[in-house]
């Protein structure tokens, strides 16, 4: 094993808890329940640290806190918290605390958009973009990102705004619609970080 990996697996099971911490919100009874803590509800994946991306690279394991949540977060996912599930989806699609699978990313992806969660939403459609545990399919993916565009998810307006502007992800183009939905974007994100 190379000296950069070691040190990157030192990192990552110390990382991986205060990323997972710092994904979390307030836990709600459901996981309070389960055993203690875990990861509730998420504000936004792209707000992991830095120093925490490392251990977000696809198939890479990591012990200790992130899996001992990840079993918490699958027995509330499996009980039917879709906050839960949008986690478990995203800690399948990125490796955290659980082989890497695609396949039960967006499984778990669909069960919290479902339940109208934008930001599972934006993730699944960008399954849906890749074609990554899914079949690639560009009007599922206008339609989750409208659907989490409707719903004032920065990610998804300015998905939105760049599909109008360029006539990719499904969406047909149009200049004057793009400019408008770049302006709630914009509007989006300010009150995103307003509430951090």
């Amino acid at each position: 094993m190379s000296d950069g990996r070691q040190q990157r697996e030192r990192q990552c099971a110390p990382v991986a808890a205060m990323m997972l911490s710092a994904l979390a919100c307030a836990a709600p009874p459901s996981l309070a329940q389960a055993g203690g803590g875990g990861v509730a509800r998420v504000a936004n994946v792209a707000n992991v640290p830095d120093a925490a991306r490392p251990c977000l690279e696809g198939g890479k394991r990591v012990s200790g806190e992130a899996a001992r949540s990840w079993s918490h977060i699958s027995q509330a996912a499996k009980r039917g918290d879709p906050q839960a599930a949008y986690c478990l989806g995203m800690m399948y699609r990125d490796g955290v605390g659980v082989q890497r699978d695609s396949f039960e990313a967006a499984r778990w992806l669909q069960v919290a958009a479902n339940a109208q969660l934008p930001a599972a939403m934006f993730a699944l459609a960008n399954l849906h973009l890749s074609g990554d545990g899914v079949r690639r399919d560009d009007q599922a993916a206008r339609y989750l990102i409208e659907k989490a565009a409707d719903l004032e998810y920065p990610d998804a307006v300015m998905a939105m705004a760049i599909g109008l502007r360029d006539g990719s992800m499904g969406f047909e183009r149009n200049e004057a619609l793009a400019e408008t939905q770049m302006r709630l974007a914009n509007r989006a994100l300010r009150k995103r970080n307003a509430g951090m």
